[in-house]
């Protein structure tokens, strides 16, 4: 049935019907991924995992995956995250509520082509979002540090504690600032 329901979901695509796609992180955390996918190739998920778990200084190994619709276009994929953690397991990682990716090239790209963090998802209900980040905020530094990827950022962050305060320098179309996030 899977089989069948996924040629007629190829052939809807090539005959042009509805090829545009998505995969989107729905929920990350250290030991685990959910990506919903609609319609995007396994390419896209996978990276969409490796970066949630890469977040954790963790790699993405695929756990299940569960159709969402009868053509199977629409899917949710759990991924579990393995690999060393970048801290010890006697105190846990400080959660900040946002997702960063490295991006060059951008719209905001100070030199242009230069590889830069930028902000790819708030959390509704985490730390970020109160303390004034955006997606497409450009993190220049961490606690007075300064950043230029995602794996700085993670290492960095992994030095904090719930409970702390976390000084963010972000450039942002208007400018540059500094806000401060009460780390969960």
């Amino acid at each position: 049935m899977k089989r069948k329901a996924l040629l007629l979901a190829l052939i809807y695509c090539w005959l042009g019907a509805g090829c545009a796609s998505s995969a989107v992180i729905r929920d990350a955390q250290e030991g685990s991924v959910v990506i919903e996918s609609d319609g995007s190739d396994r390419a896209a998920v996978e990276a969409e995992a490796a970066r949630g778990c890469g977040f954790y200084g963790r790699s993405a190994s695929l756990a299940k995956s569960t159709c969402l619709d009868t053509l199977c276009r629409r899917q949710r994929v759990e991924f579990s995250c393995s690999g060393p953690a970048e801290h010890t397991a006697t105190h846990s990682s400080a959660w900040l509520g946002i997702s960063v990716d490295d991006i060059s090239d951008h719209l905001y790209a100070d030199p242009p082509g230069s590889s830069e963090v930028v902000v790819s998802r708030v959390f509704v209900d985490g730390p970020g979002r109160p303390a004034g980040l955006q997606v497409g905020d450009i993190i220049e530094s961490f606690n007075g540090r300064p950043v230029s990827n995602a794996r700085e950022l993670v290492a960095l962050k992994d030095e904090v504690r719930s409970g702390d305060q976390v000084a963010v320098g972000i450039r942002r179309s208007v400018g540059r600032f500094n806000v401060v996030i009460k780390a969960q």
